[in-house]
Protein backbone atom coordinates (compact mmCIF):
# COMPACT_ATOMS: atom_id res chain seq x y z
CA UNK A 1 0.00 0.00 0.00
CA UNK A 2 1.33 3.53 -0.98
CA UNK A 3 2.05 6.14 1.82
CA UNK A 4 -0.38 8.23 0.75
CA UNK A 5 -3.46 5.56 1.26
CA UNK A 6 -1.61 4.70 4.53
CA UNK A 7 -1.42 8.02 6.06
CA UNK A 8 -4.72 8.63 4.49
CA UNK A 9 -6.10 5.62 6.32
CA UNK A 10 -4.51 6.89 9.83
CA UNK A 11 -5.84 10.50 8.91
CA UNK A 12 -9.24 8.87 9.33
CA UNK A 13 -8.59 6.74 12.55
CA UNK A 14 -7.18 9.54 14.02
CA UNK A 15 -10.69 11.81 12.95
CA UNK A 16 -12.77 9.29 14.38
CA UNK A 17 -10.86 9.04 17.61
CA UNK A 18 -11.03 12.73 17.72
CA UNK A 19 -14.97 12.26 17.91
CA UNK A 20 -14.53 9.80 20.83
CA UNK A 21 -12.56 11.70 22.95
CA UNK A 22 -15.30 12.91 25.62
CA UNK A 23 -16.01 9.16 26.14
CA UNK A 24 -12.91 7.78 27.28
CA UNK A 25 -13.07 7.48 31.01
CA UNK A 26 -10.63 5.88 32.93
CA UNK A 27 -11.31 2.36 35.34
CA UNK A 28 -10.76 3.41 39.05
CA UNK A 29 -7.99 0.99 40.69
CA UNK A 30 -7.15 -0.36 37.49
CA UNK A 31 -4.04 1.72 35.47
CA UNK A 32 -4.25 1.29 31.79
CA UNK A 33 -7.41 0.10 31.61
CA UNK A 34 -10.18 2.48 30.09
CA UNK A 35 -13.91 2.25 29.24
CA UNK A 36 -14.72 3.85 25.70
CA UNK A 37 -18.63 4.81 24.87
CA UNK A 38 -19.52 3.77 21.42
CA UNK A 39 -20.36 6.50 19.55
CA UNK A 40 -22.91 4.72 17.57
CA UNK A 41 -24.88 2.31 19.65
CA UNK A 42 -26.18 4.29 22.59
CA UNK A 43 -25.27 2.07 26.03
CA UNK A 44 -22.11 0.00 24.50
CA UNK A 45 -18.79 0.32 25.82
CA UNK A 46 -15.65 -1.30 24.66
CA UNK A 47 -13.23 -1.68 27.40
CA UNK A 48 -9.55 -0.98 26.12
CA UNK A 49 -6.05 -2.20 28.15
CA UNK A 50 -2.90 -0.46 27.39
CA UNK A 51 -0.40 -2.81 28.92
CA UNK A 52 -2.13 -5.60 26.94
CA UNK A 53 -2.78 -3.65 23.88
CA UNK A 54 -6.37 -4.44 23.53
CA UNK A 55 -9.79 -3.53 23.02
CA UNK A 56 -12.93 -5.34 23.17
CA UNK A 57 -15.08 -3.86 19.93
CA UNK A 58 -15.44 -5.79 16.89
CA UNK A 59 -13.42 -4.49 14.49
CA UNK A 60 -10.21 -5.17 16.94
CA UNK A 61 -11.29 -8.73 17.46
CA UNK A 62 -11.63 -9.66 14.10
CA UNK A 63 -8.34 -8.01 13.41
CA UNK A 64 -9.75 -5.50 10.86
CA UNK A 65 -7.62 -2.69 12.58
CA UNK A 66 -4.95 -2.65 14.94
CA UNK A 67 -4.52 -0.23 16.51
CA UNK A 68 -8.46 0.66 16.70
CA UNK A 69 -10.02 4.39 17.08
CA UNK A 70 -10.98 3.38 20.95
CA UNK A 71 -7.68 2.52 21.39
CA UNK A 72 -6.22 5.59 19.57
CA UNK A 73 -9.06 7.46 21.57
CA UNK A 74 -7.46 6.68 25.01
CA UNK A 75 -4.15 7.65 23.89
CA UNK A 76 -5.28 10.62 22.17
CA UNK A 77 -6.82 11.67 25.62
CA UNK A 78 -3.90 10.91 27.72
CA UNK A 79 -1.79 12.90 25.51
CA UNK A 80 -3.83 15.57 24.87
CA UNK A 81 -4.17 15.97 28.71
CA UNK A 82 -0.20 15.43 29.41
CA UNK A 83 -0.10 18.43 27.23
CA UNK A 84 -2.46 20.74 28.90
CA UNK A 85 -0.63 19.77 32.11
CA UNK A 86 2.90 20.86 30.85
CA UNK A 87 1.14 24.41 29.52
CA UNK A 88 -0.28 24.77 33.32
CA UNK A 89 2.88 24.12 34.21
CA UNK A 90 4.44 26.21 32.11
CA UNK A 91 2.40 29.04 32.84
CA UNK A 92 2.70 28.51 36.42
CA UNK A 93 6.52 28.91 36.74
CA UNK A 94 6.08 32.18 34.12
CA UNK A 95 3.93 33.54 36.85
CA UNK A 96 6.94 33.14 39.84
CA UNK A 97 9.17 34.58 37.79
CA UNK A 98 10.31 37.79 38.92
CA UNK A 99 9.65 40.87 36.96
CA UNK A 100 12.59 42.43 35.98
Amino acid sequence: MALKERLFQTLSKLEKAKALLGKVHPVAGMDGIFVVESETQPGKRYLVDLEAETCTCPAYAQGKTRPCKHQVAVVLSLWLREKRERAQARTARAAERPVA
